[in-house]
């Protein structure tokens, strides 16, 4: 047992020596010998989900594992850091003289009567508030971004799917195209046309492929989870609503959009420094007290007041600093609505605009998808078309099927645009 103890350390002295990484090592159950861990888990590694997610479990996973995510969080706790400080008390000055014949120790002590202080803790809990609003708009683009690389992902996989269908209806023509060829009722033209043919589906099969796997990779990126093979799970059926009218829409917006909220914030803040600026020019009396030994006089106490004067320096370019400040501040809350009124009312134009072509696409286009198949590979069996005419129309399926994935990713992107800028989405939960 020591000589296999000794093995061991050899071991991991050569692996030191030739510059190679130890092991990482565990004790065994026993407290014995420590043994190699099999696989180390890296600090701070998100777990990876083993099963397809859906839209809201995607946002929970990026808004919860976003390393930028949680140093914006942070920001609420320096906000509270500020308060904080605000809340102290001003330290006292302690003095000490000597002279011959007498010395003498002292302390004097700031108090702030004219209310700085409170003004000071009211401006740093706003300061809370508006940092709580910066949190909120730092994850609803944060989760904007990731709703589009879910979209992305769930309308890549449909495509792979689309492909797919497309190679196997091509194989069921193939075998039709075989027995034609076989019976001497077609040349080997349309054999060698149709091989063509499924090489070229093979490299598109392969390209959607690869765009799925990007799709994966980017979705993987943003919920800080780089290994994992991302799976989106939903549907691209779109479903008949009635949508909201603008002033509905907007009257909830205007109480819950994080951009809002964060600007209004900013204004209450900004208006509040005013007044923090105008206490601030009020003098601060210092309250002193200094015990003093005399030869002449004996001991006394010694007791005063000292004030600053307000003579020059009235604090009036920071009063004027603050107040430009607010106006600042007004500016953006007003341009914080234009912009908030028009990206509803653009995204409400566009979701209407998407979910009419959508539902007129799927009535008159995917309606004859099926039946076109059908007639192509009985037209060919008959006689009555050719290897080209076949190829064409099969091609010309799977090109309105992707087509129709493409108007689908509109619509749902549109979608989510509208939930964006309704403030229709729920911060608290993510």
């Amino acid at each position: 047992m020591k000589a296999r103890k000794m093995t061991k350390l050899a071991s991991a002295l050569l692996l030191l020596a030739c510059g190679l990484p130890l092991p990482v090592l565990s004790l065994a159950a026993d407290g014995g010998v420590p043994v190699a861990s099999a696989a180390p888990v890296a600090a701070g590694q998100a777990a990876t989900p083993q099963q397809p997610v859906t839209f809201e479990e995607y946002l929970r996973l990026v808004a919860r594992n976003q390393p930028s995510l949680a140093a914006d969080r942070l920001e609420t706790g320096l906000a509270r850091a500020d308060t904080r400080k605000a809340s102290a008390f001003p330290n006292p000055t302690a003095s000490a003289y000597g002279k011959p014949g007498e010395h003498g120790v002292g302390i004097e002590q700031p108090i702030p009567i004219f209310g700085q202080r409170g003004a000071r803790i009211e401006n740093a809990k706003k300061g809370e508030i508006t940092a709580a609003a910066h949190v909120d708009v730092a994850v609803n683009n944060a989760l904007n971004e990731a709703a589009q690389a879910f979209n992305e992902l769930l309308v890549a996989q449909k495509r792979v799917e689309v492909w797919q269908d497309a190679q196997q209806s091509l194989d069921k023509a193939a075998y039709i195209v075989r027995g034609q060829i076989d019976a001497g009722a077609r040349s080997r033209y349309d054999g060698s046309r149709l091989t063509l043919q499924l090489a070229q589906m093979g490299m598109q099969l392969a390209k959607a492929k690869a765009a799925l796997r990007a799709a994966s990779t980017r979705a993987a990126q943003l919920a800080a989870i780089p290994t994992w093979n991302a799976r989106a799970e939903g549907s691209v059926q779109t479903l008949e609503q009635t949508l909201p009218s603008f002033d509905t829409l907007w009257n909830q917006a205007s109480t819950r959009l994080p951009g809002l909220r964060s600007a209004q914030a900013e204004l209450d803040q900004a208006r509040h420094k005013i007044e923090l600026e105008k206490r601030n020019a009020l003098p601060t009396p210092s309250i002193g007290v200094t015990r003093v030994k005399s030869r002449p006089d004996g001991n006394y106490t010694q007791w005063g007041v000292s004030m600053e004067i307000p003579l020059f320096d009235r604090n009036q370019g920071a009063i004027d600093r603050a107040k430009m400040e607010a106006e600042q501040a007004e500016l953006r809350l007003q341009a914080a609505n234009q912009t908030a009124q028009s990206d509803l009312y653009g995204a409400l134009q566009q979701l209407e605009l998407k979910r009419d072509t959508v539902h007129a696409y799927e009535k008159q286009g995917l309606a004859q998808i099926d039946p076109l198949k059908q007639m192509a590979n009985d037209a060919y069996r008959l006689g009555q078309g050719g290897i080209l005419e076949l190829i064409d129309a099969l091609t010309s399926i799977t090109e309105h099927r992707l087509e129709y994935l493409e108007l689908v990713k509109d619509y749902l992107d549109a979608e989510w645009q509208v939930r964006l800028a309704t403030g229709n989405v729920p911060l608290s939960d993510y």
